[in-house]
């Protein structure tokens, strides 16, 4: 593996420096951000000098089986879009609609979500 691939991946990983961590910062967020809903999924940002991301799946989307496989192609999703999002504080809630959503559905709904709400950078599509 060349030096360039090592540093491609290292880009795409999901460090846990871009984790959004402790329930205190998921309240805050959703007490002071601004929220983007979609059909299946709902992105709540707080703009912010640093990029976290944080995950929310209730029960009401189904049993652990099923909110496990939301939520690993929800973290999937975000961390390939991870170098074009602004800066800032994101939880993506999951909607019971996302249950039912084969993963590129998801995809495409999270990344038209961003887009709606321009918190996506220009650059390479």
């Amino acid at each position: 593996m060349t030096v360039e691939e090592r540093a491609v991946r290292a880009d795409l990983r999901f460090p846990r420096a871009c984790r959004l961590g402790r329930n205190r910062n998921y309240r805050y967020v959703y007490r002071k951000g601004k929220s983007y809903p979609s059909h299946s999924l709902v992105v709540i940002y707080l703009r912010a000098k640093d990029l976290k991301l944080g995950f929310s799946v209730s029960s009401k989307v189904g049993n652990a089986v099923v909110r496990n496989r939301v939520r690993r192609c929800l973290r999937e999703d975000a961390r390939l879009l991870r170098p074009r999002l602004k800066r800032g504080r994101y939880i993506f809630v999951a909607r019971p609609g996302a249950a039912r959503c084969p993963h590129a559905a998801l995809t495409r709904e999270m990344h038209r979500a961003l887009e709606r709400a321009r918190l996506l950078e220009e650059g390479e599509a």
